[in-house]
């Protein structure tokens, strides 16, 4: 059995007004990193059915502004509904079926944002906190 590098914290899921689910979890970065920007590589997927989700309605980094909780990593993300190319969406008023983190390195702690991370880079002791409301 895979390890689950999605940590839900005490509490998530909950539901939300309106029956959606609001989810609260750590997320560990992958142990081979597949660049987007100049490699064509896939960055690092999160399917709704990976949190038991039938799709995302809102993705947001809750912790840092987008940084790891280390600072040495930003990450952007993008939302998705079909294969890995950010930014896809789904028909208007539709929730994605995925979402991607595009992981960049920091200048130092906390710093500047760098340059993308580079393919087969093991981010696996890195954490992300993020928010969503799914269903």
């Amino acid at each position: 059995m895979a390890n689950n590098p999605n940590t839900p914290l005490f509490g998530y899921p909950c539901a939300t007004a309106g029956g959606k689910i609001k989810q609260l979890f750590d997320h560990s970065g992958p142990a081979s990193y597949g660049n987007i920007g100049t490699s064509s590589g896939t960055g690092d997927v999160i399917n709704a059915s990976d949190l038991s989700m039938g799709g995302f309605d809102m993705v947001n980094d809750v912790a840092f502004g987008y940084y790891t909780f280390s600072g040495t990593y930003f990450v952007k993300v993008f939302t998705s509904s079909s294969g890995t190319t950010p930014a896809v969406s789904p028909a208007t008023g539709s929730a994605f079926s995925k979402f991607i983190l595009q992981w960049f390195t920091t200048s130092a702690p906390f710093g500047a944002v760098s340059t993308e991370v580079t393919n087969a880079t093991n981010l696996s002791a890195e954490t992300v906190r993020i928010e969503l409301v799914g269903e």
